[in-house]
């Protein structure tokens, strides 16, 4: 099971290079609201709200989209 107590404890890349010593900027973004959306295309974002209410179902949760 994750929990939020387990993913703070997970290492994190910082350096934006493998353990080859490769670049690998694909990895990294710029960390703003909403810059997912210069990445995604409307498909990919379709796909992963449909996945996203999928594992959620019956949580309560809700989910808004804009």
């Amino acid at each position: 099971m994750c929990s939020f107590e387990n993913l703070s404890n997970l290492k994190v890349n910082t350096n934006e290079k493998l353990t080859t010593g490769e670049e690998n900027k694909m990895l990294f973004c710029k960390g703003e609201i909403g810059d997912w959306k210069n990445y995604f295309t409307v498909e990919m974002s379709e796909n992963l709200n449909r996945i996203t209410e999928q594992k959620f179902h019956g949580s309560e949760l809700k989910f808004l989209y804009t």
